[in-house]
């Protein structure tokens, strides 16, 4: 019993820390609420990475617009691709792990033109095992692990737009101690 209550208590302690320090899941973040509306270019609306990104988007409360011109950024995503590899070799030269790659070049732009973000090249990389006497099983986890990939290149390209929406509103940033002090 004296061995479940220091239990509970630590992680209790555990979770007040963690909480209190701002720390947060990657991905859980909000954006900054000076941005309403983005409007996304270059990418297939019909594609599975333009859906994440717009629903990323959206779940911040931010408008998709039809027209850059009606947009506060413009999110620009050019040349979207996914790259394939042999991984390792087993000892019959066989192959016994893949590696996949999803990349994304990304530019990010302000309403009057001016580019936040210069062209940017975004990438994610995942390895799974292959078994070639279960090759449909290992297909589906390469499709889970594309739909977890693409999910993340969303979740970087919003937290890019972030980062330049802070720098370009710096009204929106924390206060930094600019070290004014007197001294005495």
């Amino acid at each position: 019993m004296k061995k479940l209550i220091h239990t509970a208590i630590a992680s209790l302690l555990m979770a007040v820390m963690v909480s209190s320090c701002g720390w947060h899941l990657r991905g859980s973040g909000q954006l900054a609420s000076n941005i309403s509306s983005v409007h996304i270019s270059g990418a297939n609306k019909k594609s599975n990475f333009y859906r994440t990104l717009s629903r990323s988007l959206k779940a911040n409360k931010v408008v998709i617009t039809d027209s850059h011109t009606e947009a506060e950024y413009r999110i620009v995503t050019l040349n979207q691709r996914s790259e394939r590899r042999t991984a390792t070799v087993s000892s019959g030269a066989r192959v016994s792990e893949y590696q996949l790659t999803e990349l994304v070049d990304v530019v990010i732009f302000a309403a009057n033109g001016t580019q936040l973000l210069p062209r940017t090249t975004l990438r994610t990389e995942r390895f799974y095992d292959f078994d070639e006497n279960d090759v449909q099983s290992k297909s589906e986890e390469a499709e889970l692990l594309k739909k977890e990939m693409i999910n993340d290149l969303a979740q970087q390209v919003v937290r890019r737009l972030n980062a330049v929406s802070r720098r370009s509103n710096p009204s929106t940033a924390p206060e930094k101690n600019t070290g004014n002090a007197t001294e005495g």
